[in-house]
């Protein structure tokens, strides 16, 4: 993919060209290492690691609005039982979460189109703010 960096300020990628970079290169790569890690589920096809990425938007879209009717307490309730189920079944403590998003995004940070990508949707996202 070329980036488009002919009307953005300061050579700027535009906010699409920046979020498909962050997601080719971030996101699709760290969903397909979880569901080949936790579940040694992998795309067979393009096709079907685009289902997948269709059906995981799916679930996401769903959960927000679960999340949006339920209140706070509610889902402060579930994250808690999640975690105790997590830690009962030797799932991964939120401190090895949270060392494993560090250290992939310390690895992405060395990426310099990850890192241009990322200061365009910034610099995107100060714009319209500020237009607001």
């Amino acid at each position: 993919m070329t980036p488009n960096v002919s009307n953005q300020p300061d050579g700027l990628l535009d906010p699409d060209t920046a979020f498909a970079i962050v997601h080719q290169q971030v996101a699709a790569p760290v969903f397909f290492n979880k569901l080949a890690a936790d579940f040694g589920i992998r795309p067979a096809s393009e096709d079907e690691a685009v289902l997948m990425l269709e059906m995981a938007e799916q679930l996401q879209a769903s959960y927000r609005q679960q999340q949006e009717k339920q209140g706070s307490a509610q889902h402060q309730l579930l994250v808690a039982a999640r975690d105790h189920l997590g830690s009962s079944l030797g799932g991964p403590s939120a401190r090895v979460k949270a060392a494993a998003v560090a250290s992939v995004a310390a690895a992405q940070a060395q990426n310099p189109a990850v890192a241009h990508a990322i200061l365009s949707l910034q610099a995107a996202a100060a714009l319209a703010a500020a237009e607001q």
